[in-house]
């Protein structure tokens, strides 16, 4: 096991002309090594490695597996993706044989690694902001990325909000030779749904390999570390069993609440806390905290980033971060194994509508639409329910996360929408859909969420403001065995009617106290939506940023629309925060970082 810091940032330049241009850039308290065909310049925990002629450069923290290793394999002339498969952990890597170039992401793409390709030359890094500095470098926004920002509030790999820069996709080794890159994939989530039988025994086999997990990634005895506390199952689970693990340690947790009803849940964190015994510690963010963070965010995150829960990810890190923390433990992954998913519950009932005769269908339909469209939000809700169920997945599942498409006309000016199909986003998600290689259709929708939801927004949002933190996270339920595991558990183990994560919570019954087993699913949600409505303030950062001069040149968006949006709003026809706060950090992000100065 190596665990060191993957706090830190690593470039490759690989190429005599990229070569050089890099050996010319300052580097501060970095350090830049290599020579006229590549160059590596390494920030923070980046490390460089080299055996014979074959040189290694990465961020580690392995729970399993060593970066000797992969550098050794290399050596040797031997494939390194299966070593990079066996690995359990966080870790980006580049190995340079003096020929040829294969740089490696972990399974879910923790630690982004960003690309450019030119004749003759690659440059690879783990901050995009440092190839917009490249010669190399458009610096032009790609619409496909915008429009599939305005869908999924985040923009997946391998797109970037950067035309001509790509980002490497979760599980994936990129090989450069000769000018040319290839990308294969090393890993995938599986799901064999072999396993079935005496539940009681599943149970424990269950909370054994969780437990096994938990205690993995527990930090060393002499790093500073805690624990997220939402007071969810996941970051409970972690928490409890990590303080079962050594009777008598308090585990520090953090905790963050609001003030405003239906959005704190700091009561279900000290019920975990106290049956933890753990060292709690609590904040709260607030609307004024908001405002003042929000054009901040353009500089935590590489890309434009639209969920709105990276304020009390931030806030969390920093009240740990205040404590002397150096190393936090995470839940995420949790829904997305176990069948946690509020949408995998709503996606059943939708499926037995979708499962009705024909005729009967069309009658809902009309009655949806007859409903709904005016600005009573329970009719509004109806119509939607009906509309969504009327299809097959994944376009079903999509609609949760459909908003460019679904007022593709009214949103975006023809200019843009020239540039981007209406299905594009679609399209998308329906190629992750397929490689989704399970017989339960439950399992294809997790697999969709494993690369979606988690890589691409989830564990891009705690990486981004862990790094602004100086803050390494591990994340326990992502382990790949763990992963392996569940995935070969038949499906009516994680979701049982519109019962969630069944087995787990058989597993751990022991473990989670009954109020957190039988608590509604919250999340770590912001409460923009009651902010936007009733704060004129917070109202007036919106308008002001999406209807500048800046904005309205770019021309991107329909301006009656967006205020049409934020009127009805305000008036509760329909929770239209996340779209706008979406579009509020879009456009902060192009201000500070694409935009002429």
């Amino acid at each position: 096991m190596s665990a060191t810091r993957v706090c830190g940032d690593l470039l490759i330049a690989a190429g005599p002309e990229a070569a050089a241009w890099l050996a010319a850039q300052p580097h501060g308290a970095a350090s830049c090594i290599g020579d006229a065909r590549l160059r590596a310049r390494l920030d923070g925990g980046a490390q460089a490695r080299h055996e014979g002629d074959v040189q290694a450069f990465g961020l580690y923290d392995l729970i399993a597996g060593e970066p000797a290793d992969t550098l050794a394999a290399c050596a040797q002339r031997r494939d390194p993706a299966p070593l990079w498969a066996d690995r359990r952990g966080r870790f980006a890597e580049a190995l340079w044989d003096g020929d040829a170039l294969a740089v490696a992401n972990d399974h879910f793409d923790t630690i982004p690694l960003y690309y450019l390709q030119a004749p003759g030359l690659l440059l690879v890094a783990t901050r995009l902001r440092t190839l917009l500095a490249a010669p190399w470098c458009a610096r032009e926004a790609d619409p496909l990325a915008v429009y599939h920002y305005l869908n999924f509030s985040c923009i997946p790999a391998p797109a970037t909000i950067c035309s001509g820069v790509r980002r490497l996709p979760p599980g994936s080794v990129l090989r450069w030779r000769g000018g040319e890159v290839g990308i294969t994939r090393y890993w995938r989530p599986t799901y064999a749904e072999d396993v079935d039988g005496d539940e009681t025994l599943r149970a424990r086999e269950l909370a054994a390999q969780i437990r096994t997990s938990v205690e993995a990634y527990r930090p060393p005895a002499d790093d500073r570390w805690g624990c997220f506390l939402s007071g969810g199952t996941d970051s409970s689970s972690v928490l409890i069993l990590l303080s079962r693990q050594q009777p008598g340690t308090r585990v520090p947790s953090y905790s963050i609440g609001f003030a405003e009803q239906g959005y704190d849940e700091l009561g279900f964190a000290r019920i975990a806390a106290e049956a933890a015994g753990a060292d709690a510690h609590y904040g709260v963010v607030d609307m004024r905290q908001t405002l003042d963070l929000a054009p901040r965010l353009a500089d935590i995150y590489d890309q434009p980033f639209g969920n709105a829960s990276a304020v009390p990810t931030y806030a969390c890190l920093a009240l740990a971060r205040g404590d002397g923390v150096r190393t936090m433990l995470a839940g995420d992954g949790g829904d997305e194994i176990f069948g946690g998913n509020q949408r995998y519950a709503k996606d059943r009932m939708m499926d037995a509508y979708y499962r009705l005769p024909r005729p009967l269908k069309a009658l809902g339909g009309a009655i949806g639409r007859a409903v709904s469209g005016g600005r009573v939000h329970l009719l509004n809700r109806i119509g939607n329910f009906v509309e969504r169920a009327a299809l097959p997945n994944p376009d079903r599942f999509y609609t949760d996360d459909s908003f460019g498409s679904d007022h593709y006309e009214a949103l975006l000016a023809p200019e843009f929408a020239a540039q981007v199909e209406r299905d594009a986003s679609l399209q998308a998600m329906r190629a992750i859909y397929a490689e989704g290689q399970a017989r339960a259709e439950l399992h294809r929708l997790m697999y969709l969420d494993l690369m979606m939801a988690i890589a691409q927004n989830d564990l891009v949002k705690v990486h981004g403001a862990a790094r602004a933190q100086g803050v390494d996270v591990r994340f326990p339920y992502l382990d790949p065995d763990l992963v392996e595991h569940t995935g070969s558990l038949m499906a009516h183990y994680k979701v049982r009617g519109l019962h969630k994560r069944y087995l787990f919570k058989r597993a751990l019954a022991d473990v989670l106290p009954q109020a957190i087993r039988s608590k509604k699913k919250q999340g770590f949600g912001l409460p923009i939506a009651v902010w936007m409505k009733d704060a004129p303030a917070f109202r007036a950062l919106v308008t002001d940023t999406l209807g500048s001069r800046r904005a309205r040149e770019r021309g991107w968006f329909r301006t009656d629309f967006v205020e049409r949006l934020l009127r009805e709003h305000v008036a509760g026809a329909w929770d239209y925060s996340a779209p706008l706060w979406a579009m509020l950090q879009l456009e902060l992000w192009l201000e500070r970082h694409l935009d002429p100065n």
